[in-house]
């Protein structure tokens, strides 16, 4: 059965390297006769989420009108969704994390999706997935999937990129 596939990238670098492991994971779920889409937060005008309340309606929509809304609605009809994010700081990139704050009014109602995380760094320290896994865990049944991990460039490792291919057709 085909399912529907939404990839998030927040890396600032289009084609940086936590950007090139989304695309590899999007030609594999593709290439399984997925529906796949993925959107690089760094192209979407979005402003900050303004804690005003008023998205908590039976719609389910932000005041603001940027480009969010389509994202929203493609994640509660997703059956996977793929969080990438570069490692500043030994955390999420700041575009992700404000990704996340605007997803408030749905984040409680995404159930049964399964996730994938895809995150780079320069190095092997730090732990980033500790707040990502928080937000997934706000929804209802999440499952995660796989945790792909890459350190310095991605486009040298090739075993790194047949991972995410992997992942992909196999989602």
């Amino acid at each position: 059965m085909s399912k529907k596939v939404v990839v998030i990238s927040s890396s600032p670098r289009i084609g940086g390297n936590s950007d090139t492991l989304c695309d590899e994971f999007v030609k594999g779920a593709l290439d399984a006769d997925n529906a796949a889409v993925k959107y690089n937060l760094e192209e979407i005008r979005f402003h900050a989420c303004k804690a005003c309340y008023r998205c908590k309606t039976p719609e389910m929509k932000c005041f603001q009108e940027d480009g969010l809304a389509e994202v929203l609605d493609k994640m509660m009809e997703a059956d996977v969704i793929v969080y990438a994010t570069p490692v500043y700081y030994y955390s999420m990139c700041g575009t992700l994390k404000r990704f996340f704050d605007r997803c408030y009014p749905i984040f409680r109602h995404l159930e049964n999706k399964d996730y994938y995380i895809i995150t780079a760094a320069g190095s092997k320290n730090g732990d980033v997935l500790t707040g990502i896994r928080d937000f997934i865990g706000f929804s209802k049944n999440p499952t995660e999937k796989a945790v792909i991990s890459g350190f310095g460039d991605v486009k040298s490792q090739p075993e790194l990129l047949k991972e995410a291919y992997d992942a992909g057709f196999h989602c």
